[in-house]
């Protein structure tokens, strides 16, 4: 679902990253996999 400036991510996806965050991915290695900016990643990791 887009949003007015970008895109708008599912919970469930945004937690599916954060529990791979948290599993040893790194932002980076996530960044490429999922095509989500880093930005984005490094502020899901503050939920």
């Amino acid at each position: 679902m887009s949003s007015k400036n970008g895109i708008r991510y599912l919970d469930e996806f945004k937690q599916q990253i954060v529990d791979l965050y948290h599993s040893g991915k790194t932002v980076i290695d996530l960044s490429g996999e999922y095509g989500v900016s880093t930005v984005i990643i490094y502020n899901l990791k503050k939920l």
